[in-house]
């Protein structure tokens, strides 16, 4: 029995330090240029939590946590070399690029062509899919879009976050039923083996560990799994090696669904292994238990093991069929608005409006005036 493949969308987390990022950036580096600004943003995989009056290993007794994409104050450090930061431990959190578009006023904001951005970013990932990067490189697979106004007079922000995935039309199918992995890798020692084989494929990775080629061979009791890089593909599907399946990390902590950025993981077995009509996906949501022991393993494992059925490319009814805008906290497809007002200083909020009113000054009357000379003026009246 086959039914369509149902993913669990993502929802932003942005923090408060990175708006008070959005309006120096705004003042001091893009004042009214509009052109789209690099960001980083980061997932991790999806977890359950047991309640407190529950037992953790009741599964109906645990809260399901939405799949997250935190873009915090560490967001504008895109450019810079990809280094494991404070923020990031290797194998647990993926690190995703992304792209700031902030207009200058809600009226462009509003008329901006949603349509056409996530056309543009579906391009972008087809294109880093026919190119080979997004083999070497499966970060590039899922990015996501920050459309943003910053109101800086009253310090409210609206915004509206939109994570692009190519959708199949007519879609991808789920054969069966998912089988947790504890199930599927029941003996307790192997659950361990996977962890410890996915912390020595990430360790050196940095950042390309997101998505991969895992080997189960139950009978190797020495080394029951192998985890081969996307670009290992033959070798990892080998008939010899035992079952080998796709994986990635998934934010998703549903029972039952995948995490958004399946889709475009498919898309790219879709395009660059056209010959490939079903296959197992694992879908690794524990990469935080590590250094449990086979016990916590087997209790506390979330990841799922899903088989797909895939709708060949020369199928599709559009090639660049994009999706992904989020919904706001009503479910509907529209923006949501940040308000600091309240909890910024009335001294400091004074000071940013002065200095935004300088740069207005500057930018529109006086570009040669120095504002640093204005600023340092005093008058007796």
């Amino acid at each position: 029995m086959s039914d369509i493949l149902r993913f669990e969308p993502f929802t932003s987390t942005i923090e408060p330090e990175f708006w008070s990022g959005l309006a120096q950036h705004k003042l001091h580096s893009a004042q009214l240029d509009t052109a789209r600004t690099p960001l980083r943003g980061e997932f991790a995989g999806g977890r359950r939590h047991a309640l407190r009056n529950a037992a953790a290993s009741d599964a109906a007794q645990k809260l399901a946590v939405p799949a997250r994409l935190r873009v915090s104050q560490d967001a504008w450090n895109s450019g810079e070399a990809d280094t494991a930061g404070d923020s990031q431990q290797v194998g647990v959190a993926v690190s995703v690029d992304g792209f700031l578009y902030n207009t200058n006023t809600i009226e462009e904001f509003k008329k901006s062509d949603k349509g056409e951005m996530l056309r543009d970013a579906g391009a972008s990932i087809l294109d880093a899919i026919r190119s080979g990067r997004a083999t070497r490189a499966p970060e590039l697979l899922w990015p996501f879009t920050l459309l943003s106004y910053a109101d800086l007079k009253k310090y409210h922000f609206y915004h509206w976050v939109a994570f692009p995935a190519v959708t199949a039309d007519p879609p991808d199918t789920a054969i069966g039923t998912c089988v947790p992995i504890s199930d599927f890798a029941s003996n307790g020692s192997d659950l361990g083996a996977l962890h410890a084989a996915f912390a020595a494929f990430a360790k050196d990775r940095l950042r390309s560990y997101s998505a991969f080629v895992a080997v189960y061979q139950p009978r190797n009791t020495s080394s029951p799994w192998g985890i081969y890089s996307l670009d290992e593909w033959d070798r990892a599907f080998d008939g010899d090696n035992g079952t080998a399946m796709v994986g990635f990390i998934d934010p998703s902590s549903h029972a039952t669904r995948p995490g958004w950025p399946l889709r475009n993981l498919l898309t790219w077995v879709r395009y660059i292994h056209p010959e490939v009509a079903k296959l197992k996906v694992l879908c690794f949501r524990d990469a935080a238990l590590s250094s449990a022991d086979s016990e916590t393993l087997r209790q506390q494992s979330e990841s799922i093991v899903i088989d797909v059925q895939l709708t060949p490319a020369a199928e599709l009814k559009a090639e660049n069929q994009v999706s992904g805008w989020e919904r706001n906290e009503k479910q509907k497809l529209a923006p949501r608005v940040v308000n600091l007002s309240s909890t910024m200083n009335p001294v400091h909020l004074a000071e940013s409006a002065l200095d935004l009113n300088l740069q207005l000054m500057r930018w529109r009357l006086a570009p040669s005036i120095d504002l640093a000379k204005m600023a340092g003026t005093r008058a007796l009246l």
